[in-house]
């Protein structure tokens, strides 16, 4: 009889136990959703693959918002070191998109201009560049992405004089602009659907 006893005990601890990592397996899915929900929110993209990469690229809802300037690093880094002048320009220009000081994103955009993100990072970002512009009335894309690229090149000539552009940076600011080119997104999204 002692033994049905410790028995049953054991198996009402195992229901216990059950029920305990079921509530947790459900409060994970639960902080994961609103997760979800707080980057899509803060970068206006629904797609969850999307916001499923920027999360393995290290984006956070507090760090999502500096993929405005992510172009303005991948320029700043052309030639595989980042300047003063360089650096001073793509922090103005984040000020001007609503990056504060002092902030979980302008650190982090501080150390993007400290040590150069990898090829895979600006790949996965322009990812959800074009999505977010992509979601955007045409009109405004449009002015959007004029910025975009009158940004990058304020950042391209900050070190050259009188507003010259070297080599380097003229070949990513040739890549950004096929970037934002409209058979660009025809093609990335052919190639997510295969």
């Amino acid at each position: 009889m002692r033994q049905e006893v410790g028995h049953v005990r054991s198996e009402g601890e195992y229901f216990q136990q059950l029920d305990a990592e079921l509530v947790e397996k459900m409060r994970r899915r639960a902080d994961r959703e609103e997760h979800q929900r707080r980057m899509a929110e803060a970068c206006q993209i629904k797609d969850p693959s999307i916001l499923d990469s920027l999360e393995r690229l290290g984006y956070s809802p507090t760090t999502v918002s500096l993929l405005c300037v992510v172009p303005l690093v991948q320029v700043a880094w052309a030639d595989g070191w980042v300047t003063h002048a360089e650096r001073h320009h793509v922090l103005a220009i984040a000020r001007l998109h609503g990056v504060e000081e002092n902030t979980v994103a302008s650190h982090q955009l501080e150390a993007w201009l400290e040590w150069p993100p990898s090829e895979e990072f600006f790949q996965g970002s322009w990812r959800a560049i074009r999505a977010a512009l992509d979601s955007l009335p045409q009109d405004e894309r449009k002015t959007r992405q004029d910025a975009l690229i009158g940004d990058c090149k304020d950042v391209a000539s900050a070190t050259w004089h009188l507003g010259k552009i070297g080599a380097a940076e003229r070949k990513v600011l040739e890549e950004i602009q096929k970037q934002l080119e409209p058979h660009q997104h025809l093609a990335a999204s052919a190639g997510v659907q295969r």
